[in-house]
């Protein structure tokens, strides 16, 4: 009896501590969130007139908001392989916010890619920095263990974390050539699948140690700090869905300005909304199975990607109801979510959920 009393409390306080930890986060997250929102409203008007690499800073709003969180809280996982690389992470954090919203430091860039040719010299510079210290950490039995309860691991599964990064790369490639298929838009140079996989391939490669910081901004915030807290209160299925819903309202205020679907603000954010939902089934379990961030970073980065190479060489289309990023890829996708969570019930049902 003693001990079940004991075990009560002890699960309270974890709920408790746990909540408040969301609270500051959301509201970290929306003080930061709205302070990017007027900057840009104010300045830009539309998101047609914002600096190609200035659009890429809400990107790292999530993870700045749990890395603040981390520090009020005293996190457990903040190890020192763990803030030696976030702290990584907070320079070049700083140097990209200076760069976007003054001036390059360095005024070059490193490579004339689309997206990468965007990121100032002296961001790349870091950012390849940051990647490499990752590799080397990983492959160091202590290092790999300090970066573990922060999901900063490479994890295990990793054939998993092959085989399903790589079937995720095959359907989203799928899908938006299906929109050239379907006809639901022109491609900026010509359709050529050629090109289109020797750019894809390129930018993938070279974005992993480039651009990794952004992707990495959304996904640490997500689906470290606000996975690991909606799921043991809410459960994994009713969590994930408000997972979901938080990224997709994150996104208003850029939907508002035309970063997707311009002159639809209504079902632009609604269409969001849906999306964040699928996705976050994916990518969250992709972090259940594999204990580990950097997949979700992969799988997100994959996406966005693919249709930065689609839209030279397959096909691009600003409508909704299409493929690609359109409507009708994500019902699909929404297929792919449902058989997730139904034929491997037991990663589900293996998040530890703190009951009242």
């Amino acid at each position: 009896m003693e001990n079940s009393t004991h075990a009560s409390k002890n699960t309270s306080k974890l709920r408790s501590k746990l909540k408040k930890e969301l609270i500051v986060f959301l509201s970290i997250l929306t003080l930061l969130t709205v302070i990017h929102f007027l900057w840009f409203y104010l300045n830009y008007g539309t998101w047609n007139n914002v600096p190609v690499y200035t659009t890429l800073v809400h990107m790292l709003i999530p993870a700045s908001a749990a890395i603040i969180c981390m520090i009020i809280f005293r996190d457990h996982a903040l190890t020192r392989e763990t803030k030696f690389f976030l702290g990584i992470f907070i320079v070049y954090t700083i140097v990209f916010l200076i760069e976007s919203f003054y001036r390059p430091i360095v005024p070059q860039t490193l490579i004339n890619l689309p997206v990468i040719k965007e990121i100032p010299l002296l961001s790349s510079l870091i950012a390849i920095f940051g990647f490499i210290c990752l590799i080397i950490m990983n492959l160091k039995k202590k290092w790999r263990e300090g970066l573990e309860l922060s999901k900063l691991w490479f994890g295990v599964n990793k054939k998993f974390f092959i085989g399903f990064t790589v079937l995720f790369a095959i359907i989203i490639i799928v899908l938006f050539y299906l929109n050239y298929i379907f006809g639901f838009g022109d491609p900026l140079m010509g359709y050529d699948p050629v090109n289109f996989f020797i750019l894809y391939l390129t930018l993938l490669g070279l974005s992993f140690f480039i651009i990794w910081p952004q992707y990495f901004g959304e996904e640490f915030g997500w689906r470290y700090y606000l996975q690991d807290r909606l799921f043991p209160l809410f459960g994994p299925y009713m969590g994930v869905v408000i997972l979901g819903v938080i990224w997709g309202i994150w996104h208003a205020g850029s939907i508002v300005m035309g970063m997707n679907w311009p002159g639809q603000p209504l079902f632009g954010n609604l269409n969001m909304i849906f999306i964040t939902i699928i996705l976050a089934v994916i990518y969250g379990y992709a972090v259940l199975v594999t204990r580990s961030v950097w997949i979700a970073v992969a799988l997100h980065l994959i996406t966005d990607t693919t249709e930065v190479a689609a839209m030279v060489y397959l096909s691009q289309s600003e409508s909704i109801f299409a493929f690609g990023s359109g409507i009708y890829s994500f019902v699909i996708l929404g297929i792919f979510a449902l058989l997730i969570i139904l034929l491997d019930q037991k990663v589900w049902k293996g998040v530890k959920v703190l009951k009242t």
